[in-house]
């Protein structure tokens, strides 16, 4: 017996090996390498191995260990700050996709118990998918990036929710469902405000002795036990035991052992994950895909429009604007791996059937495959879609306004900075055009008589619509200094040779700032710091020339050193 497990094992770590491998060549996820690996050498296919249950219990730590990372990475200020998009379109978005996806799926033929733990896989998306591609492209810090990092988030909490009603549904109360859920929820609320305490007063002062051991065996140790034993403390209460992993990783997330965890726990945390992403791809029905491929091809291109199209609905509905609401919906329009953590745990407690999840998996599968290539081309796809729906585009919105075609120039972030220097332009008769991506910015103060119009800077698209061909000058008054090298990035390799000018909120920023093409760069704290020394000296009586000399030798060090 023991033989033949750990042949099945091997058989296991082999073709994960192989499969992220080659899918790697492909830019595609290690969930979809691990899933195909699970499907080749399950028992419907290779038949490697004949009981994928006999290693569910172990995958199920696997989801364990996720949902603990996720909580590491779970930050109440982040929360805080995203609040609007998180609890407002966040959980409009939940809720709307559970109906229709759970009235469709009813009607499709399934039990209200399977019903809602389907609709519950479809309604949540990929945080793995989302965040990484809007990090490759550099886009998690707008518009669009930051809506969708809000609902995630949002989707994140509804899956401890949905973790929760598994071994509730499973349980198959007839006639007191509703009681049972209540009893089961209040139940999880009890557990975490005792997780939470034990948190809060118990793991800082334990995890302090720990690191003075100076043993990285005993850290690696002692997160393993914390971990598994919240794990327990869940299933004791027949609830998740992925509860219990998110709930701790939550505290600690707020502690300053955090990265020390999360780097000691990472690789534990990918194999357990992918060991888990391997069983599920087990439990797929291969015949169905080779009988139902056409079908399931439709019902992945439907469940993409679908759910793009509801959740830009959604966006628009919330006052932003179209385009936007378009590529924040193609952003999540894909199934996620808690989806796939919850079909595979409604196999587990027998409250799917395993041909329905199978068929919900694949599905789940091909819209995850697809997601990469949909995020990457979300400009392209979302003007696509607008143009068949028969909508005018945004473009068409930004030109409704008389812009300047020559000798302009434009201002990137119409916030205090940017509003400053538009009144010192106005009062000169210089021609200019501000973009900015608040759209309640943007409809306040085109109703004031400001040249401003909707648009994100480092879309070349957007500048050039700006016709900053024939500009005088760019001029960039970002908060965030990443979407200041990146503008000016773009601008450079286009080409375009116009001065640009930086507002530089980090003084140590800057000369990586004109490393890529910036030509001045005003460090805001340094230039703080001058007007304050220079009213100082002021009051000391010092000769108003010397304060000149002093200031001007100041910052020219000051520039030298940082550059």
């Amino acid at each position: 017996m023991e033989q033949h497990f750990f042949e099945q094992l091997l058989a296991i770590l082999a073709a994960s090996l192989v499969a992220t491998v080659a899918l790697r060549r492909l830019n595609l996820p290690n969930i979809i390498a691990y899933l195909i690996a699970g499907c080749l050498i399950g028992p419907h296919v290779m038949g490697w191995v004949h009981n994928p249950e006999d290693f569910a219990f172990l995958a199920e730590f696997g989801v364990v260990f996720l949902l603990f990372s996720l909580g590491l990475e779970f930050s109440l200020p982040k929360l805080i700050a995203l609040r609007s998009s998180v609890f407002g379109l966040g959980s409009v978005q939940v809720i709307f996709c559970t109906l229709f996806f759970g009235g469709a799926t009813w009607l499709w033929g399934a039990s209200i118990e399977a019903a809602i733990i389907i609709a519950g896989a479809l309604a949540l998306s990929s945080t793995a998918i989302v965040t990484k591609e809007l990090s490759s492209l550099k886009q998690v810090h707008s518009r669009h990036g930051q809506l969708s990092v809000g609902v995630l988030l949002f989707q994140d909490l509804a899956a401890v929710l949905f973790l929760i009603l598994v071994p509730v549904l499973a349980g198959g109360a007839d006639g007191s469902l509703w009681a049972t859920l209540g009893w089961a929820l209040l139940k999880g609320l009890l557990l975490i405000i005792i997780l939470l305490s034990v948190g809060k007063w118990l793991l800082p002062p334990l995890y302090k002795e720990v690191a003075r051991a100076q043993s990285e065996e005993v850290f690696v140790l002692s997160t393993l036990v914390i971990v598994m034993l919240a794990a327990w403390i869940t299933h004791s209460f027949h609830l998740s035991m992925a509860l219990g992993g998110f709930v701790i990783g939550m505290m600690l997330g707020e502690s300053h052992y955090r990265h020390q965890i999360e780097s000691d726990i990472r690789i534990i945390k990918d194999i357990l994950l992918g060991l888990f992403f391997v069983t599920i791809g087990m439990v797929i029905q291969v015949d169905l895909l080779l009988e139902y491929w056409p079908r399931i091809l439709v019902f992945t291109l439907a469940l993409i429009l679908t759910k793009a199209l509801l959740i830009s609905f959604m966006v628009k509905l919330a006052g932003d604007n179209k385009h936007n609401a378009l590529q924040t919906g193609l952003n999540l329009a894909q199934a996620g791996e808690f989806g796939l953590a919850l079909m595979a745990l409604a196999i587990m407690h027998k409250v799917v059937p395993e041909q329905q999840a199978s068929f919900i998996i694949l599905l789940a599968i091909f819209s995850m495959a697809a997601s990469p290539f949909l995020i990457r081309h979300k400009d392209r796809v979302s003007q696509t879609l607008w143009n068949l729906l028969g909508g005018p585009g945004d473009r068409e919105e930004q030109h409704s306004m008389d812009l300047p075609n020559h000798d302009h120039v434009i201002i990137g972030g119409f916030g205090r900075v940017g509003h400053t220097l538009v009144n010192l332009l106005q009062a000169n008769k210089v021609q200019y055009i501000a973009v900015d991506q608040n759209v309640d910015r943007v409809s306040r103060e085109r109703q004031q008589g400001y040249n401003v119009v909707y648009g994100d800077c480092t879309n070349i698209d957007i500048l050039h619509s700006c016709h900053i061909s024939s500009a005088r000058m760019a001029i960039l008054t970002f908060h965030t200094i990443e979407v200041a090298k990146n503008t000016v990035e773009h601008i450079r390799s286009a080409g375009f040779e116009l001065p640009i000018i930086v507002r530089c909120t980090e003084s140590g920023d800057f000369s990586e700032l004109i490393a890529l093409g910036a030509d001045q760069v005003i460090p805001e704290m340094l230039e703080a710091s001058l007007v304050i020394g220079e009213q100082v000296l002021l009051k000391l009586g010092i000769k108003e020339a010397d304060i000149t000399d002093q200031l001007a030798q100041e910052r020219s060090e000051q520039l030298n050193l940082k550059t």
